[in-house]
């Protein structure tokens, strides 16, 4: 009678010891799911968020342009570019600026700045530039506007950012020395003022 009841016991013990087993592995199974099922959430937000980053790059790269004719040649700045501002002694910002540079070879590069002055009302008051064509280990800046031969903008459009203008006439390296000036043709200006930082991977 005895042995009767330890099989039985024994004959209970196996069958929950194999149901154990069994429920173990139904509890696997689902975390072997559950792991999978967060594996696929996982990297359908991060291919969303690289998808993103990659919208935001893209508008970002929006860079701006000043193009002109120089030389029979035409030429298009804003792949190598930033803007920032020119401030007084007092910290008061005078006037914002866009530059950029064309490299033409190892020696011989073009340098090219645009300088906006604003009224208090945020309206353009008048438009500066500067040019400075490197070849070899001289360059001449040439940033004045005569009055007989001037430097000429039209057509100036301004959202707050972004600045638009046609431009076209004579830049001289100084406004009392007789040095021959440099004539552009053609040009035209479409550059953000501000928010454009510099990206090193185009230096």
């Amino acid at each position: 009678m005895e042995q009767s009841l330890n099989l039985i016991e024994i004959n209970n013990i196996n069958q929950l010891f194999k149901k154990k087993i069994f429920n173990n592995k139904i509890k696997l199974k689902k975390l072997k799911i559950m792991k999978k099922i967060l594996s696929f959430l996982f990297f359908s937000v991060l291919l969303i968020s690289c998808s993103t980053d990659d919208n935001v790059t893209a508008e970002q790269q929006d860079r701006g342009f000043i193009e002109m004719e120089y030389n029979g040649e035409k030429l298009s700045f804003g792949k190598k570019s930033y803007n920032g501002w020119i401030a007084s002694v007092e910290n008061d910002t005078i006037a914002h600026f866009y530059t950029a540079r064309i490299d033409v070879n190892d020696m011989v590069f073009h340098d090219i700045r645009l300088d906006v002055y604003l009224t208090p009302k945020r309206e353009v008051e008048k438009l500066e530039m500067k040019f400075s064509p490197m070849e070899g280990k001289s360059a001449w800046t040439y940033q004045y506007s005569l009055e007989e031969d001037p430097m000429v903008y039209k057509n100036i459009e301004f959202d707050g950012t972004w600045l638009k203008a046609d431009f076209e006439g004579m830049l001289y390296y100084s406004s009392v020395e007789d040095k021959e000036g440099v004539h552009f043709t053609n040009g035209k200006i479409n550059v953000p003022i501000k928010g454009l930082d510099i990206d090193w991977s185009q230096w």
